[in-house]
């Protein structure tokens, strides 16, 4: 049992996923006003209990997109890049936090939880570490092992790669503003992993990247669905991560957002919409 999930009452929410190219955009949005709102919400509590509240997010892209990170900005011949992406398909959207490209499709599930560091305090490492327990337990009843190193080959490669079978299945970033932390992994439950690695693969190459940025290798990615000989759905791997935090702890859905939240969210969409202008007009 986690010692954090069981501290706080969880609120979650699926706000962002969709079909439509801009929907990453959205999502990301989202997350950074839910780091600002947890502050408010451990502040002014709607309800009497004295349990901390902590949010969880998840999204699903169903257009193909390509998250890049900000060191991602930096690549020499990056509108190139771009330029190969819109032409595979994907929409290709600037993230705030992280260093590299990730792949979301309908196979890839994004998780974030997001608390409030003055009712739980997490050191940046131990920030990392919650979310491999937390995987941890979802994952022990298909009886699948979670372990947690670099796999420098990787695309977004990073300590706490998520890894099962010495093989990476997803990765963890992290962001914090005052004293909201919001802890963000991508897990590849299914689809074509192969695939998605090349397409990073041949961005960087035609991006002109140097050895600051992975040489990726496909061989070294899977998906969770690799490891077990009856596949699970997105969904059905959603619902393991929920009934763990259920089994601990309370869990209920985020209201409605109120007129504050919905506020932060449209100043924290312009934030991303200007982030995202140079990558659009490469179209």
């Amino acid at each position: 049992m986690s010692e954090f999930l069981s501290h706080h009452h969880w609120l979650y929410t699926e706000v962002g996923s969709g079909s439509n190219a801009d929907d990453g955009l959205v999502a990301l949005s989202w997350q950074d006003a839910f780091i600002r709102h947890i502050m408010t919400v451990n502040d002014h509590p709607s309800d009497k209990s004295s349990q901390a509240k902590g949010i969880i997010h998840f999204y699903r892209l169903n257009y193909p997109t390509i998250i890049l990170g900000p060191k991602d900005t930096r690549l020499k011949a990056l509108p190139e890049g771009i330029a190969y992406l819109n032409k595979q398909g994907f929409a290709p959207h600037l993230r705030a936090h992280g260093g590299l490209a990730v792949v979301s499709d309908p196979g890839i599930i994004n998780i974030s939880f997001i608390s409030n560091l003055k009712e739980y305090p997490l050191t940046i490492d131990e920030g990392y570490e919650q979310m491999i327990q937390w995987l941890k337990e979802a994952l022990s009843p298909l009886g699948l092992k979670v372990e947690s190193y670099e796999v420098p080959d990787s695309y977004c490669p990073g300590t706490y790669d998520i890894i099962i079978q010495q093989q990476k299945i997803g990765g963890i970033a992290q962001r914090r503003f005052k004293d909201g932390v919001a802890v963000a992994a991508y897990i590849s439950v299914t689809g074509n992993q192969r695939e998605r690695a090349k397409i990073i693969r041949q961005f960087y190459q035609i991006s002109e990247a140097d050895s600051q940025y992975p040489n990726v290798n496909p061989d070294v990615m899977s998906n969770i669905n690799d490891f077990l000989a009856k596949p699970i759905s997105v969904e059905k791997f959603k619902q393991l991560l929920l009934n763990t935090v259920q089994q601990q702890t309370q869990l209920t859905r985020l209201p409605d957002s109120g007129e504050a939240l919905e506020a932060l969210y449209q100043k924290m969409y312009q934030k991303t919409l200007d982030r995202n202008y140079p990558l659009q007009i490469n179209k």
